[in-house]
């Protein structure tokens, strides 16, 4: 497998939807429901934007899992990193789609399902680079 090719589709993952999903998270999540739900939307439902229009963080993963998260496919050292991107995923996927009616437990768990995106996309790439740096 081309290294150059790994570190960079895991930098994209870490900057398009890693960096993306928390851009406006403040450093203690916010009290007020309405404030948290306003941040996630703007977070999570436009997660980036261009001149196509706003794509949601779903929509980046998903564009993501079939273009440069197919290089990953049959890489068992990142298999468990992945999967842990995916169970993220999978509750933006579930609760997004429900954000102007969730209950402050939901949001939280939204929250936090951004957060765990955030870091996961980090670790994969740091452990990419780290890999690529001791087997050249």
């Amino acid at each position: 497998m081309d290294r150059e090719l790994l570190v960079s589709a895991a930098f994209r993952l870490k900057h398009d939807l890693g960096k993306a999903v928390r851009w406006n998270a403040p450093a203690s999540r916010e009290s007020d429901p309405e404030a948290l739900r306003r941040r996630l939307e703007r977070d999570l439902a436009g997660t980036r934007t261009g001149s196509g229009g706003d794509s949601s963080a779903v929509a980046v993963f998903d564009a993501w899992q079939r273009g440069d998260g197919s290089i990953f496919q049959g890489l068992a050292r990142y298999a468990q990193r992945l999967d842990r991107v995916r169970e993220a995923m999978d509750v933006v996927r579930t609760l997004l789609p429900r954000l102007p009616e969730l209950a402050w437990d939901d949001l939280v768990a939204l929250d936090d399902a951004s957060r765990r995106l955030q870091e996961e996309a980090q670790d994969l790439w740091r452990d990419v680079v780290s890999t690529a740096a001791s087997h050249p």
